[in-house]
């Protein structure tokens, strides 16, 4: 087989692959996928601890929303940067504070 043929070949099942891929990421992904974290108030520890208690809070509901992608959608990019609609929203609950995060995740680029 030459070369060209080769590569005809791969473009062919390339689209193929993207093709089947649609209807599984339009069905389980295309919602929005959440994951979310809790951070406990540094003043409950005994002594207090120093940190910031919203941030550490937001990073564990994007960590969470990066494993619920993984988990769920196996066609799509689990990196929090490249997703669409993205949305954090924190309250506070009794001892600290609790985050969840909602990103449409993004198609992978390979």
């Amino acid at each position: 087989m030459s070369r060209s043929a080769n590569l005809v070949t791969f473009a062919a099942c390339a689209v193929l692959a993207l093709t089947l891929a649609g209807p599984a990421f339009a069905a389980s992904c295309s919602a929005g996928v959440t994951g979310s974290g809790q951070a406990a108030n540094p003043l409950n520890y005994d002594p207090p601890k120093h940190y910031n208690v919203e941030k550490l809070a937001k990073q564990r509901a994007i960590a969470a929303w990066h494993e619920a992608v993984e988990a769920k959608c196996q066609h799509v990019s689990s990196h929090w940067w490249r997703a669409r609609n993205k949305k954090i929203e924190c309250d506070n609950h009794a001892g600290g504070l609790g985050c969840e995060a909602t990103a449409i995740p993004a198609r992978r680029i390979f």
